[in-house]
């Protein structure tokens, strides 16, 4: 224990040492490093990719140094020694290494030389799993045998095996796939798993399908196995084992063909079978299951087939002679059979037995019987005939006659020849038959049956008794045509009318005692006829001649059908017409056809315009109508005709209604027939002419009304009458002039009153005409004056007009220019001059957003504005800046000098700042803006699309931009630049006959104006609109025999339209028609005369149309159908088709089933149950022997016809109405029972079962022999005669549409010559056939037609929607030989005829392409650039000819109509093989400096030649080198760009210019391709940012349009004369003097460089300009330069001489005192006025005296907040009067020479001509500048002949008229400058803000004459009168002293 304790102690000691010392030691020695991170057990992914980072590794240092990291023991990772980043170095796999065990190592530095501290760390990398490997098959290959009678769901491939090393991914999982797509192989088997999971599967392949040898026999498939991400497969082979299960198989033809007559043991066939298990196939053995009479035997081992005993084929079932036999083959082991269902086949195996000749044709009965009518039609068989003739033979054996042994020669039997049986009838051939004829009431008839082809003929024989019948077959005889009657209208009942009667050749009931009569039509019922009798009687009715009785005036006359029937009634009809007169009565009063007339006359006409007629009308026609007025005319002003009715005026001179109390007369008139009279009203407006003019009562009127008088004050009353009446008599009063708006006049009472205030200063009297006018049609008029005299009263006041004025000014108006002249009135004072005008101080203003102005703002616009005390004129004399104040208003004052004391006004005058568009659009007249509307009448019905109208519009100030409708319309369109209305909807009147809709015209200006226009559209109604009918179709039924008058039908139309248009008549069309009628109400009626029969017309369409009463050449019409049906009506009975059937029959005839005989048809003409016929055999069935089916008429054998007569003659019956009618008809049917034919013939050439032969195409005829057909039948007569025939489906014939078969010799030959194109083989079914009767044989052979080939076709391309056209495609840049694409043509010829060549024959010139000539394969011949050639056309040529050679001096055109010519389009595609390029390297362009942004400065252009996406280009700036004025290096490249350029190339600025002013910028493009390999085309452009000052303009005498196409010439030679570069800055219309645009020339601003890239001044281009003059102006260019001119004159400012502003001011006082004085004493006017710049004040604005000017409401402003204003040009304007001297200013030593300058001012002359263009058009360039308001010689007349100009004495005072920069002027300032004279230059212009000219330089060459630049002419030095010394004020203001008028 203590040992342990000392043990202990001395650990801890050890340890406490231990510490001690590492504390020493980190005190004294650098410490490790340690990690912090070390990577020990980080999971990595294997897939993680070579060079990824997996992780970082960190440590520290305790003494804070830096880290070095290593890593040992692994090369699949790598550390950066630096930052510890762990990245994978190789590729990581899991399968080889799961852990990787690395060393990683950090390092620090020790300092003093000491060696580094390095730490080692053993660490672990998990590498985790991921799916990289794919599941692997174990013990490949697979293959397997199974038997083919394997058990479903047995195992054929045992042991699939598979493993994968990944621990990752899904369970293996193994599928089926087939090798070959659409193979079902993988149906047929199933992979079943055992055991699966992700890293192993086992399991097996079962069988999933029956398995069968003989269909497959070997199976080939792939196993698929997947882990979810990897796929692995392996290929199986399964090999199906043969097992004996397959029965055998018979081969071969199973038919064969025996005559009956064959000696036994005749070879049948051979049967050929084999074992179905061909891998091991079994012995087979033959044996017969069922032989039919036991006719043959069959070799069990050769399984040959023979006859056994002789053969009868009569003896058959069937009667083809077909057998039935069957057989089995079966399979054997050691001969013996196995016995199992599977080792044997049975098969049945048809023998056909052909018929020899042993049967004669036999009847079915001995004789037959037959009734007929006498009425029978030829043709009709006789009924219940049942006649049936059968010859049991077949073949030719079988073919019989038929002939009749008739001595009357009626009757015919048929048919004439029949084959095997037939039914016999015998018809009625040469009828007619009359019973009546005692001769023709029984016939005996006997019919032989005989054969034809047979030897001998074997023949038979029938009695046949005919009955003739008595019928109803003569119909009912008038003995007139047609038959009249006449009656009084007012007969009574029972009244006879006439008596008709009709006979009948037949007697009894069918003959006359049985006629019974009738009446029908319209109007029948009106009368009554004896049935038996035939009298006509008036029926009953209560009212005679009234009524719906007989009434001669409803119905005059009767048009109806008089009916005799025979039979009582049922039998035949005559209808004969009968007319019916009525006997007219007077018994109806006359009748007015209206009770009011209205009629219109004019005062003093003659007669009525149109005539007035009254009508009356009286039904009855015996009645004569008299007329006469009884009432309302006492006067007699009208008679009346009383024929006519016509009322006339009865003075001749025309209408007096002088003594008419009204202007209407009411006329009563009376119609009188002599037993009745009737009266009417007619209403006669008379219509006043209007003849009588106003009268005033007085001409003149005086009066007098006091100055002061109020407004309504009443002056004077005038008065005037008219003579006419009612409205003609009204009068209306009117000032028609000289009131001046001061007076008014009431229109109805004719008061004048005061208007208005009136001024006797304004005006002392009136002369006011006064206008009467009355309401008439023409109006009359008269006038009268009125003479006002005003009373003066003098207490006026000036006053402004109006109070509170308004202007608009703008912006860019120029310094100096009058804009506005202030108009102030006072009526006491007469004569011009004594009225001042004044500004009271301070003005007030507004900004843009209606702020007011305040502060030194408003300071400095109250010397904006200058007025003119004398004139009123407000001149502008600063810049006017809208950004500051948008509105400036100035209070102003007008005295009255002349008043004691005198007198002020005070106004406003508000001047606006506005944009220059202040007129908005005009529309052409007749619009207006009272009335903005345009009417237009058009058509309705336009056809969409065309033109309505064109709106045009225009502008005083603008252009029209373009036009727009307000609201969409649904009918028009309107073209928006155009103005054109078209029309895009129907336009109906009927809908709607006025549209409406609003256009807008907008203008160009800034703001934009716009006016509207409502266009109303009225549409004219025309004739658009077709009658409709109510129904589409219409149908309607009527019975058969109808009568006249009988209803159809009712249709209806209606029409849209108005008026006659609208109105609609009716009429029937279509075949048929006649048969109907349709009145005006659409009724369709059985029309008269018309006999409907449904036999022979079962049902009619018509067209109903209906058309509008439009007139002829207008009308429109639609039609509908109508389709009646005309129903059925028992009237007819049954008729056979034939009178006679005969039919043959075989004795032998089956009775199960019933073989059919013969079939008797009877046809019923009447419809449904009426038609129903029922057959029923009446006489000569003979011991029942046949059955006859009622329905059908199918006549069956009842019994056998074996010992029975070998003739019948059936009477077979035929009755309508389903058999229970009264109709019926006979026939007889004649049946022969015929013996059987025994043999088929037998074919000896073609001797074989299948031949072919050969035939050529194009034989040089139609007819060429192919094969000599024979056959042999050993039957005797016709039954061993054979014909040949071609079999084609069902029938036997002798032609084909190209064979003709001979069918006694059997020569085969052609019809037409062969074409192998278009059928190569016929296949041929050749018939050998016997003339057996009854039955015939026939044997069939087939025979193959082959047709021999000849080179008759030329090859031939496809044709496609464009004939033989190929396009292919090719890269450019291609390698040679590459394949383009394939042609291929067709020849319909065969073999080597077949064999195509191709050959190029046009368009490969340069041989760039090559063809195949075997196969047509065009390929390249050369490399192709596409930038050279784009496409190529090609002709390829397709030839049979393998040496075809081309002519090379002959090219081959290509004809789309030659279908050996194909034509190939070779399109080159493009490649990016060109480099991009500008198409100028260097561009010249220049911008103002107050440009804005996006302001265009010019276009460049890069081109790259290549296509598509391949050229095209982006554009870019890559650099803007700035250039200070002066300098040729640049300051650096500007970023941003201060310009951007688009993707068109189109440059612009980016930023404000204007700090850049005279600045150069070069900048470097860039176009860049847009698709690979992206090359760069670069170039300069250099960029001057001039001032106008810089500029000169270029008048030219094209327009703008032509400048632009001829400006590079025109700036080549600019360049050339100035030894510069000449630079278009601006192209636009050319400005005259007069402010106006001449659109015919051109003004172009160009600036020049020098050599230096500077810009070269204005004077030095103008002179070199001078110096080419003649280079200027060469013929031989291409446009012509008419002037040249500085585009902007700058003025410099001199400082007026300080000295004489003493003098001035003292001469200004003098002066003033004596003006004071003259006008004191002499009461002169006098004027003054001085500009003083006061304090400022800001007024607002007073909404009362805003007259609607509110010019803030324009948002258009220029705000332009970096625009630099360093100069400001002083522009002085001295107002003066018109004086057209010249004074001269003498020279002075001190003032320099003298100058003379024209006034030309007149005060008249005023406009706003922008100053900055005519300054631009004159070289004046003087300080004061030539101005509207007055010119040097104005100055001059105001005293400054001697006098200088002061801008500031004070040298601390700004001058007002400086620059911006508040320049100090020294006092010693020199007198003013003006052009021509020197003046020593000031300070001012000494240091160099401003631009001046020389004077020696007096104007461009090209400059036109100005009066302000010409020579002064001399004049005498005059000295005026008033002169003196002009002084300024403190302010700089100069102080005018005003002259006396």
């Amino acid at each position: 224990m203590w040992a342990k304790q000392r043990c202990g102690g001395r650990a801890r000691h050890a340890l406490i040492l231990v510490v001690i010392l590492l504390l020493l030691q980190g005190v004294w020695a650098n410490l490790p490093p340690s990690f912090t991170a070390d990577m020990n057990l980080h999971v990595v992914s294997e897939d993680t990719p070579v060079g990824a980072a997996v992780y970082t590794l960190k440590a520290s240092d305790p003494e804070g140094g830096p880290v070095t990291f290593g890593m040992s023991g692994s090369d699949r990772l790598r550390v950066d020694p630096d930052t510890g980043i762990v990245t994978v170095a190789k590729p990581l796999d899991r399968e080889q290494n799961d852990t990787l065990r690395l060393v990683v190592t950090v390092e620090d530095e020790v300092k003093g030389g000491a060696e580094n501290n390095v730490v080692r760390v053993p660490i672990s990398l998990i590498v985790l799993d991921t799916n990289d490997n794919s599941p692997k098959f174990l013990q490949t290959p697979y293959e397997a045998m199974v038997g083919e009678d394997a058990a479903l769901g047995s195992t054929v491939l045992p042991g699939i095996r598979l493993v994968d090393e990944d621990q990752v991914g899904d369970n293996i999982k193994v599928e089926c796939e087939p090798i070959s797509q659409g193979d079902d192989v993988c149906k047929a088997f199933t992979i079943v798993a055992s055991q699966t999971s992700a890293r192993k599967f086992s399991g097996s392949l079962v069988l999933n399908q029956p398995l069968q040898y003989s269909t497959r026999n070997l199976y080939q498939f792939k196993l698929v196995a997947s882990d979810g991400g990897q796929v692995s497969s392996v290929g199986v082979v399964i090999r199906v084992r043969d097992v004996q299960n397959s029965p055998p198989v018979f081969s071969g033809s199973l038919t064969g063909i025996i005559t009956e007559d064959d000696a036994i043991g005749t070879r049948v066939m051979s049967l050929q079978a084999a074992d179905g298990d061909t891998g091991a196939p079994r012995p087979i053995r033959y044996e017969l299951i069922t032989n039919p009479l036991d006719f043959f035997t069959l070799d069990a081992k050769s399984g040959e087939l023979r006859t056994a005993k002789p053969l009868d084929r009569e003896a058959l079932q069937s009667p083809d002679g077909v057998v039935k036999v069957r057989v089995k083959a079966y399979e054997t082991i050691n001969g013996s059979p196995i016995g199992t269902k599977d080792t044997e086949t049975v098969a049945d195996v048809t023998i056909t037995i052909r018929d020899v000749n042993d049967e004669p044709p036999s009847f079915n009965k001995r004789e037959y019987r037959a009734s007929v009518p006498e009425n029978v039609p030829d043709g009709t068989p006789l009924p219940n005939l049942d006649m049936f003739v059968q010859d049991t033979d077949v073949g030719s054996n079988s073919v019989f006659s038929l002939r009749l042994v008739d001595a009357s020669g009626i009757f015919s039997v048929e048919p004439q020849v029949a084959s095997g049986s037939s039914s016999v009838s015998i018809r009625v051939a040469h009828g007619p038959l009359d019973f009546e004829n005692p001769n023709q009431r029984k016939f005996l008839l006997q019919v032989i049956a005989e054969e034809t082809l047979t030897n001998p003929r074997l023949s038979s024989t029938a009695t046949v008794v005919v009955s003739v019948t008595d019928t109803n077959d003569n119909s009912p005889q008038f003995d007139q045509e047609a038959y009249t009657a006449v009656v009084s209208e007012t007969a009574n009942p029972g009244t006879v009318v006439t008596t008709i009667v009709a006979s009948d050749r037949d007697t009894g009931q069918f003959g006359t005692d049985g006629i019974k009569y009738s009446l029908f039509g319209n109007g029948a019922e009106k009368f009554d006829v004896d049935a038996t009798s035939g009298v006509m009687t008036v029926a009953f009715c209560d009212t005679p001649g009234h009524r719906n009785c007989l009434d001669y005036e409803e119905r005059p006359t009767y048009f109806l059908s008089f009916q005799a029937t025979d039979a009582g009634g049922t039998g035949h009809t005559t209808v004969v017409p009968v007319r019916v007169t009525l006997a007219d009565s007077n018994d109806n009063p006359p009748k007015f056809s209206r009770q009011q007339y209205r009629a219109v006359i004019d005062e003093g006409a003659p007669d009525f315009d149109p005539p007035l007629f009254v009508t009356a009308e009286d039904p009855d026609a015996t009645s004569r109508v008299v007329y006469s007025i009884v009432g309302g005319d006492p006067t007699g002003l009208f008679t009346i005709n009383p024929d006519s009715g016509r009322i006339r005026v009865a003075s001749e001179s025309g209408l007096d209604i002088s003594n008419l109390k009204t202007d209407y007369i009411i006329l009563t008139v009376e119609a009188n027939d002599g037993e009745g009279s009737h009266t009417a009203n007619i209403k006669v407006s008379v219509r006043d002419a209007n003849n009588n003019v106003p009268v005033f009562s007085k001409n003149p009127y005086l009066a007098a009304v006091q100055e002061n008088a109020p407004e309504g004050s009443v002056v004077e009353q005038v008065s005037a009458s008219d003579a006419d009446t009612g409205a003609n008599a009204a009068i209306v009063y009117r000032i028609h002039r000289g009131g001046y708006d001061d007076f008014a006049i009431d229109g109805t009472t004719g008061i004048i009153t005061v208007a208005r205030k009136l001024d006797y200063d304004r005006r002392k009297s009136y002369d006011i005409e006064i206008v009467a006018t009355d309401r008439g049609i023409p109006q009359q008029t008269s006038t009268s004056t009125l003479t006002v005299s005003i009373i003066n009263n003098n207490d006026k006041s000036p006053y402004f007009t109006p109070t509170t004025q308004r202007t608009q000014v703008s912006e860019d108006l120029q310094e100096g220019t009058t804009f506005y002249k202030l108009t102030a009135q006072d009526p006491d004072v007469e004569g011009e001059g004594a009225l001042v005008f004044g500004v009271n101080l301070p003005v007030s203003a507004v900004d843009s957003e209606g702020r007011p102005v305040e502060g030194p703002q408003r300071d400095a616009l109250a010397d904006v504005f200058v007025v003119d005390p004398v004139t009123g004129s407000v001149t502008v004399a600063r810049k006017l800046n809208r950004a500051v104040a948008t509105e400036v208003t100035l209070g102003v004052t007008v005295t009255d000098m002349s008043a004691t004391p005198p007198q002020v006004g005070h106004g406003n005058l508000v001047i606006t700042i506005v944009d220059v568009n202040d007129f908005p659009p005009v529309f052409a007249p007749p619009w207006s803006t009272e009335s903005p509307v345009i009417h237009v009448k058009v058509a309705e019905e336009l056809p969409r699309g065309s033109l309505l109208t064109t709106i045009t519009a225009s502008d005083v100030d603008s252009n029209i931009g373009g036009y727009s409708l307000q609201e969409p319309s649904q009918h028009f369109a309107l073209d928006n630049a155009t103005g054109v209305v078209t029309v895009k909807d129907r336009l109906d009147y009927e809908t709607q006959p006025e549209l409406r809709f609003i256009v807008v015209a907008h203008d160009t200006g800034v703001p934009t104006l716009t006016a509207s226009a409502t266009v109303i559209v009225q549409l004219e109604n025309i004739n658009d609109e077709e009658p409709v009918f109510s129904s589409a179709v219409y149908k309607a039924q009527v019975p058969e025999n109808s009568p006249p008058g009988t209803l159809v039908i009712n249709v209806t139309a209606s029409d849209a339209d108005e008026g006659q248009f609208g109105a609609v008549t009716y009429s029937l069309a279509g075949d048929h028609h006649e048969y109907f009628a349709i009145d005006g109400d659409g009724i369709v009626t059985v029309r008269n005369g018309a006999m409907l029969d449904r036999e022979s017309l079962d049902s009619v369409v018509l067209r109903v149309v209906a058309t509008d009463d439009a007139p002829e050449n207008y009308r429109r019409q639609s039609s509908v159908p109508l389709h009646i049906t005309i129903t059925d009506v028992n009237d007819h009975g049954p008729a056979f088709s034939q009178r006679t059937y005969s039919a043959s029959v075989v004795e032998n005839l089956p009775l199960d089933p019933p073989a059919p005989i013969v079939q008797v048809t009877a046809h019923d003409e009447d419809q449904g149950l009426n038609s129903l016929v029922r057959y029923f055999i009446t006489e000569g069935n003979e011991q029942e022997s046949f059955w006859l089916d009622p329905e059908t008429g199918i006549l069956y054998p009842a019994r056998t016809l074996l010992a029975t007569p070998s003739n019948y003659n059936l009477t077979i019956l035929a009755r309508d109405l389903n058999g229970t009618g009264e109709f019926s008809d006979e026939t007889i049917v004649e049946i022969t029972v015929l013996p059987q034919n025994q043999h088929k013939p037998k074919f000896i050439s073609p001797a074989v079962p299948n031949a072919t032969v050969l035939v050529q195409e194009n034989w040089s005829s139609a007819v060429q022999e192919v094969i000599a057909v024979e056959a042999e039948d050993k039957d005797l007569g016709a039954n061993g005669e054979v014909r040949y025939h071609l079999r084609v489906g069902e029938e036997n014939l002798q032609d084909t549409s190209e064979f003709h078969l001979d069918p006694i010799t059997g020569l085969l030959t052609t019809k037409l010559v062969l074409d192998r194109e278009k059928q190569s083989k016929y296949e041929l079914v050749l018939v050998a056939k016997d003339q057996g009767s009854p039955i015939s044989y026939e044997t069939l052979r087939f025979l193959t037609v082959l047709v021999e080939d000849v080179n008759d076709n030329r090859p031939e391309f496809p044709k496609s929607s464009v004939p033989q056209a190929y396009r292919f495609n090719v890269i450019e840049n291609t390698a040679k030989h590459t394949l383009i694409g394939q042609l291929l043509a067709e020849d319909p010829d065969a073999g080597i005829n077949a064999k195509i060549f191709y050959y190029l024959v046009t368009g490969n010139a340069h041989e760039s392409f090559y063809l195949d000539k075997l196969h047509g394969k065009l390929y390249t011949n050369a490399v192709l650039d596409r930038e050279q050639q784009s496409s190529y056309t090609l002709v390829v040529k397709a030839t049979n000819d393998p040496n075809f050679t081309v002519d090379p001096d002959q090219e081959v055109v290509y004809d789309e109509n030659d279908p050996t010519l194909a034509i190939i389009t070779v399109n080159i595609e493009d490649e990016n093989d060109t480099p991009p390029r500008f198409i100028h390297e260097a561009y010249y362009a220049g911008v103002s400096y107050e440009a804005e942004v996006d302001r265009f400065v010019r276009m460049v252009s890069a081109v790259d030649e290549d296509a598509g996406l391949n050229g095209t280009l982006s554009y870019s700036i890559r650099a803007s080198n700035l250039f200070r004025p002066g300098e040729s290096r640049a300051v650096g490249s500007i970023i941003p760009s201060p310009f951007n350029i688009t993707q068109d190339g189109k440059l612009t600025t980016a930023s404000l210019m204007s700090q850049y002013r005279r600045h150069r910028f070069l900048l470097l493009l860039h176009a860049k391709e847009e698709a690979p390999p992206f090359r760069i085309a670069t170039c300069t452009v250099n960029v001057w940012v001039w001032e106008r000052e810089d500029l000169v303009r270029v008048v030219l005498a094209q327009p703008p349009e032509e400048v632009v196409h001829h400006q590079e010439d025109i700036a080549a030679t600019l360049s050339q004369v100035t030894k510069g570069i000449a630079v278009v800055d601006e192209i636009r219309y050319h400005v005259n003097p007069d402010n106006t645009v001449n659109r015919e020339r051109a003004d172009m601003l160009v600036h020049i460089v020098n050599q230096t890239e500077q810009v070269m001044p204005v004077h030095m281009v103008l002179k070199r300009l001078d110096q080419g003059y003649a280079t200027l102006t060469n013929n031989s260019n291409t446009f012509f330069i008419e002037n040249v001119y500085p585009a902007s004159i700058e003025t410099v400012e001199e400082e007026v001489d300080a000295r004489l502003a003493g003098l001035i001011a003292l001469m200004i006082v003098l002066f003033i005192g004596f003006i004071s004085f003259i006008v004191v004493c002499c009461c002169l006017r006098y004027w003054v006025m001085t500009p003083s710049r006061s304090s400022e004040h800001l007024i607002k604005r007073n909404i009362d005296e805003d007259l609607g000017l509110n010019t803030t409401e324009n948002p258009l402003w220029v705000d332009q907040k970096l625009k630099m204003y360093e100069e400001q040009e002083l522009t002085m304007q001295v107002m003066s009067e018109f004086d057209t001297t010249q004074v001269n200013v003498p020279p002075s030593t001190s003032k320099g020479p003298s100058v003379t300058v024209d006034a030309e001012w007149t005060p008249e002359r005023r406009s706003s001509i922008d100053l900055s263009q005519l300054d631009g058009q004159s070289n004046t360039y003087a300080t004061i500048q030539k101005s509207h308001g007055g010119t040097l010689r104005s100055l001059q007349l105001r005293g400054l002949q001697q006098g200088t100009l002061k801008l500031g004495e004070d040298p601390g005072e700004s001058n007002d008229y400086a620059t911006l920069d508040h320049l100090h002027h020294p006092a010693s300032a020199q007198g003013p400058r003006v052009p021509g004279v020197e003046t020593p230059r000031s300070p001012l212009n000494q240091n160099g803000d401003y631009h001046e000219l020389r004077t020696s330089f007096t104007g461009s060459t090209f400059q036109p004459p100005d009066l302000a630049n010409r020579p002064l002419p001399d004049e005498p030095t005059i000295v005026h009168p008033n002169s003196r010394n002009l002084a300024f004020n403190a302010q700089g203001e100069p102080v005018l002293v005003a002259e006396l008028i």
